[in-house]
């Protein structure tokens, strides 16, 4: 079968002992590499950015997402820059050392991590998997190979024919 993880965490991004952490809301801290650990080497669907937390605040450096006073020291440049937010997103393989995205054909993106410390921020990442395989491993089922998977199919068929009704075509 094949694997579906999904990944989103977002709060203050900071460098610790040459580590990215998160301090998310709740108070948890974590690394980056345990947030990542259960997609890396996977094809992913990847996603970083800035976040203001309180929504956009035009008078503030990264729109609020910064918390470098004026932006002064900034490692995204808020201080020349105070209106643009990072916003990175790519497909391909999770890669550690450095953190990067490949993609098929070759190509290979950094992720910006180094712009995220001292900004509230989130990271996401879904991996991605090849529809031909699960249309393959789909074709196979049966009702009778998933009652033996313990699978009830009893009201299966009903509820096939309801949402068919709803949806006007059945």
């Amino acid at each position: 079968m094949i694997d579906f993880n999904a990944i989103l965490v977002e709060g203050l991004f900071y460098e610790r002992d040459s580590a990215i952490h998160i301090e998310k809301d709740n108070g948890e801290h974590v690394t980056i590499e345990d947030v990542l650990a259960e997609v890396l080497g996977q094809r992913v669907q990847f996603a970083l950015h800035h976040l203001p937390p309180n929504g956009i605040e035009p008078d503030k450096p990264g729109a609020g997402a910064c918390k470098y006073p004026g932006g002064q020291g900034c490692p995204a440049f808020h201080d020349r820059f105070p209106d643009r937010l990072l916003s990175f997103h790519m497909e391909g393989v999770l890669k550690a050392d450095p953190w990067r995205v490949e993609k098929f054909d070759g190509t290979v993106s950094l992720t910006p991590f180094k712009a995220m410390p001292g900004h509230y921020g989130r990271i996401g990442a879904a991996t991605v998997f090849d529809v031909a395989k699960m249309r393959e491993s789909l074709a196979n089922i049966s009702p009778e190979g998933l009652a033996a998977a313990g699978i009830d199919t009893t009201n299966l068929e009903a509820l096939l024919a309801r949402l068919r009704a709803a949806s006007g075509k059945g």
